[in-house]
């Protein structure tokens, strides 16, 4: 099929039809997080439109701080005034969210930029324990993410009400629904509506669906998949139920050794090898996507489980 023939198709349907794997694909630098409410319309790249001087600045101090922006808005209402900012820390272990209502997003001006650059709460709103679940519905920036995010985006916010939020572009449009949930981080992707009630189930029990995963994001890629590959053979589905402790390359062939710790106390070592994935077709459905790495992991081995406590 040409690539342009890929684009008609669209880039999520192709991905299922050439059945491309959704593993180890979430963003790997992300741990610090603005996300601002805002009920569009949404440009395909950049802030809106008639957003005052000050958010602006905001929005682009926070991108040159590391900080990954999105916009986002609920599923059912959409409003401009008051609205919700949410500021969060996904990396592994120091977790975080805090929620703020304003009325005029010129009180953007406020957020300590720098520390949340740093992954530390700025104090910008009040720290929460709910869930944040975003679903990218960014139809403007790949048409995919709307056909395929919108109906996930209103049947998992019947089962989940409150807690779900349609988003900007999260990465990775081709693996469309994608999904990303907070304070954790994680990405599942290739969500079709009939998996919105599962998915629903373990995020409220703090779980992952193991063949919708694509990866925590703040993670190495190798690191993903060495996580993905440990939950399938233990059967260990909650978030925190695998923690990375090291990682390195071994030998020649871009295998990397992942030493992950299982629970509270089993140790092993999975071994990944990258392999590029099949070249020459679009990504995206608007064109060229520089961010779209095309490559996978296979699994190599195992390395014998060890507990800790024997």
């Amino acid at each position: 099929m040409t690539a342009e023939g890929d684009r008609v198709a669209g880039c999520a349907a192709l991905r299922l039809a050439y059945e491309e794997p959704v593993f180890a694909t979430a963003p790997e630098v992300a741990t610090a997080w603005l996300l601002v409410e805002h009920p569009g319309p949404w440009p395909a790249t950049g802030p809106p439109a008639g957003l005052a001087g000050e958010v602006l600045r905001v929005w682009e101090a926070a991108g040159h701080a590391g900080v990954r922006r999105q916009w986002i808005r609920p599923t059912r209402r959409r409003r401009s005034s008051p609205v919700t900012v949410f500021t969060a820390g996904t990396r592994l272990g120091a977790t975080w969210l805090e929620r703020r209502v304003v009325d005029d997003l010129r009180d953007l001006a406020a957020l300590d930029v720098a520390t949340l650059g740093q992954g530390r709460p700025p104090g910008f709103g009040a720290r929460t324990g709910e869930r944040v679940v975003l679903v990218c519905t960014h139809g403007r920036r790949d048409v995919c993410c709307a056909r395929f995010g919108r109906p996930v985006a209103d049947r998992l916010d019947h089962a989940l009400p409150g807690l779900v939020w349609e988003a900007t572009h999260v990465g990775g449009h081709r693996f469309a629904a994608n999904v990303v949930t907070f304070p954790d981080g994680v990405y599942h992707g290739g969500i079709s509506p009939g998996d919105a009630g599962s998915l629903a189930e373990a995020l409220l029990a703090g779980r992952v669906v193991a063949d919708r995963l694509r990866g925590r994001a703040g993670l190495p890629a190798p690191v993903q998949a060495a996580d993905y590959y440990a939950r399938i053979r233990h059967g260990v589905y909650e978030v925190d139920g695998v923690s990375p402790l090291r990682h390195n390359p071994v030998g020649t062939d871009g295998t990397v050794r992942v030493e992950l710790l299982l629970g509270a106390g089993t140790r092993c070592a999975v071994y990944v090898r990258p392999r590029k994935l099949m070249e020459g077709r679009a990504t995206p459905c608007g064109g060229a996507d520089p961010a779209g790495a095309r490559t996978t992991f296979d699994l190599v081995a195992f390395e014998q489980d060890k507990d800790t406590a024997a």
